[in-house]
C-alpha cells in the first residue's frame, strides 16, 4: 500500500468514482453521534478541525455516514500512529493508517516542565481534563499539541480512491474524534507521549519541587532513653506521660491533593471522596479546638 500524503483541497478529479453502498459491517464501532456534532470537548473539535480544513466535500459527508452506521471495524491509536480497518464496498476491509509528526524529545522536556510549573494544569491533566490553557504550555516549547498543516498529518487507505482524504479515512477521523472526547491523553499519544509517560514525569517534576523544611524542628530528634519496657511494667498503665509538645493542626492550603496524584479513579468517586475529606478536615478541627479550649477552661 503506498503511502500518500494529506493534499490540500484540491478540484475532485477522482469523482468518477460513483458513491458505491458499503458491505454492513458486523460488530463494527458505535458512534455515540447519530447527528450533530461529533465532539462536544474544544480538544476534539480542535482535532476535526484539522479534518475539515481540507474542504474534500462529498467525501466529508460520506465519511459521517460511514462513522455512525458502524462501518469502522477497529480502531488502535499508537505512539504517533493509528492502524484502523474500515468496512467498504470490497468484501476485504480497507486499512487505514493516519501518522502524525511526533514533538521531538527535547520539546516534550520543556512542555513538561511548563506544564508541573502550573499546578493547575498538572491536577487536570491527572483528573482526565484537557486544561483550556495547556496550549501554552506548548507555545513555551514552540511546538503545537494538534497539527497545524497538512504536513504534520500522513494519511494512507488502501481503497481505490487516489483522494486524500477518502471517505474511509474521514471516518476514522471522525471516530478519533469522539475517542478523543473521553480521553484526552490520546491526542498526546499521537504527539509522541503516553499517558503513563506524562503522568510519571509530571510527579517526578512536582516530588523534585517540594520545598525542603528547614525550620529549627525538621530534624528534632526525642530523647526516648530510659528502663526497658519489661523492667517499668508498673508504671506502663499510668498517667506519667512523656511532655510532648503540642502538635500543630490546621486545614491544608488545598483539599485533597493526595487524590489529584493519584491515577483519574472511575466514576464520579474522587468528588464523593473530595466532600469527605472536607469533612473529616472540619471535623478534626472542631474536635481538637473544642478540646483545647476545654482544657483551657
Amino acid at each position: 500500500m503506498p503511502k500518500r500524503k494529506s493534499t490540500p483541497k484540491q478540484p475532485d478529479y477522482y469523482d468518477y468514482f460513483p458513491p458505491s453502498q458499503p458491505i454492513k459491517a458486523k460488530d463494527g464501532i458505535q458512534s455515540r453521534s447519530q447527528r450533530g456534532a461529533f465532539a462536544s470537548n474544544w480538544w476534539a473539535k480542535r482535532w476535526l478541525s484539522v479534518l475539515e480544513s481540507y474542504g474534500i466535500g462529498s467525501r466529508l459527508q460520506r465519511g459521517r455516514s460511514y462513522a455512525r452506521s458502524g462501518q469502522v471495524l477497529k480502531i488502535e491509536v499508537q505512539v504517533g500512529l493509528v492502524e484502523a480497518r474500515v468496512q467498504g464496498s470490497n468484501p476485504k476491509p480497507y486499512k487505514v493508517e493516519i501518522e502524525v509528526a511526533k514533538i521531538a524529545d527535547a520539546d516534550w522536556e520543556r512542555v513538561l516542565d511548563a506544564i508541573s510549573e502550573q499546578a493547575i494544569f498538572a491536577a487536570q491533566l491527572l483528573d482526565g481534563t484537557m486544561p483550556q490553557a495547556i496550549e501554552t504550555a506548548f507555545e513555551t516549547a514552540r511546538v503545537s499539541l494538534f497539527p497545524t498543516s497538512i504536513d504534520d498529518i500522513v494519511t494512507e487507505c488502501s481503497c481505490r480512491d487516489y483522494a486524500n482524504p477518502c471517505k474511509h479515512i474521514a471516518a476514522v477521523y471522525y471516530l478519533l474524534g469522539e475517542q478523543f472526547d473521553h480521553d484526552p491523553f490520546l491526542i498526546f499519544s499521537l504527539r509522541g507521549r503516553t499517558q503513563a509517560q506524562i503522568i510519571e514525569a509530571l510527579r517526578k517534576r512536582r516530588a523534585t519541587a517540594l520545598p525542603v523544611d528547614d525550620s529549627p524542628d525538621a530534624n528534632l530528634i526525642v530523647d526516648a532513653s530510659g528502663p526497658a519496657l519489661e523492667a517499668d511494667l508498673a508504671h506502663f498503665w499510668g498517667n506519667n506521660l512523656l511532655d510532648w509538645s503540642a502538635p500543630h493542626i490546621a486545614a491544608p492550603e488545598a483539599n485533597a491533593t493526595v487524590l489529584h496524584r493519584l491515577e483519574s479513579p472511575p466514576g464520579d468517586i474522587r468528588k464523593s471522596l473530595e466532600t469527605i475529606y472536607r469533612a473529616m478536615t472540619a471535623h478534626v478541627q472542631a474536635k481538637v479546638f473544642s478540646s483545647s479550649d476545654t482544657e483551657t477552661a
